[in-house]
């Protein structure tokens, strides 16, 4: 291996390594719901592509994690408010132009979710497949992609119910037209997002 080959695969480890604490990161200031700290990691043309549609910009991304739109309350964060969602077995793939990525994760929840006077105990998992772009010398968000397996109240289970009703409606800015408004992936369709890489093995 020449030099130049092995600075190139350090380059890719640690560019990989980057990405890695980035979506963690997203992970622990999503628990919290900490807008600013949020919105720091998406690119000003970046994209969110959520269940409920898809919203360009970084201002749209600004005003999708505005606490009080998102969860429809117009009130601040109750003390027993939680949406942790960790992602877990990760596949991140940097693209030949050293400059863009894509990675997979399983998104595993665990909520308390404010419902008129009251914190809901909820469970759930969903699928991240997300872009990102490097930017003077930066790993952010390009496109964060969410679709959702379930949502459930944690006594019910998502067997029972794997798409809670009473989920709170986001009174911000609705997506662009035309985008899906479902995901169609959720269990118990049996759907499978679809793969950014191919078989390691096979090639397939």
């Amino acid at each position: 291996m020449t030099l130049k080959e092995l600075q190139a695969k350090v380059q890719k480890l640690e560019d990989i390594e980057a990405i890695r604490k980035l979506q963690y990161a997203y992970g622990y200031y999503l628990a919290h719901w900490e807008e600013g700290q949020i919105v720091d990691l998406f690119a000003d043309d970046a994209v969110l592509d959520m269940p409920r549609g898809i919203r360009r910009g970084k201002e749209a991304v600004r005003k999708y994690y505005d606490y009080a739109d998102h969860y429809g309350t117009g009130k601040p964060k109750p003390p027993g408010f939680l949406h942790q969602l960790m992602p877990l077995c990760g596949i991140i793939d940097i693209e030949v132009d050293g400059k863009t990525a894509k990675g997979r994760w399983y998104g595993f929840g665990l909520y308390g979710l404010p419902v008129e006077d009251r914190i809901q105990a909820l469970i759930g998992t969903g699928i991240w497949e997300n872009e990102f772009v490097k930017e003077d010398g930066i790993w952010k968000f390009k496109v964060l992609r969410y679709r959702g397996s379930f949502a459930s109240r944690y006594e019910k289970g998502w067997v029972e119910e794997p798409r809670w009703a009473e989920a709170p409606r986001s009174k911000n800015k609705p997506p662009e037209p035309g985008a899906d408004d479902s995901t169609g992936y959720g269990y118990p369709s049996g759907k499978v997002v679809p793969y950014h890489y191919k078989n390691p093995v096979s090639g397939k």
